[in-house]
């Protein structure tokens, strides 16, 4: 339970700090892509649980990566021309890519 706290507290810290910048649309793309992550973890903590035990590995995981998004969009609001730059270098970045 003390898990699911901590990440919706994540959550709700990034969708009240976007909404402060007034980018709500990218809380949303953070949770999209948080939820994403957790059910490749899930997964692979299901997949190697068969094999030995990983007790509760996959939920700091999971916090880690969460504190680590909620990190990420208090720079954005501190700092926004430095998120803007990194943001243009990783558009350019996938557009090479593509």
């Amino acid at each position: 339970m003390s898990t699911f706290a901590i990440i919706l507290g994540c959550i709700v810290f990034m969708i009240v700090v976007a909404s402060v910048r007034g980018d709500p649309g990218r809380a949303i793309a953070d949770t999209t892509l948080l939820v994403i992550l957790a059910g490749i973890v899930a997964a692979l903590d299901f997949i190697v649980s068969r094999f030995m035990d990983t007790g509760y590995a996959a939920s700091l995981v999971i916090i880690l990566v969460a504190g680590g998004l909620a990190l990420d969009s208090l720079y954005g609001l501190m700092a926004p021309e430095r998120q803007k730059r990194r943001d243009k270098k990783l558009r350019r970045l996938m557009k090479r890519r593509a």
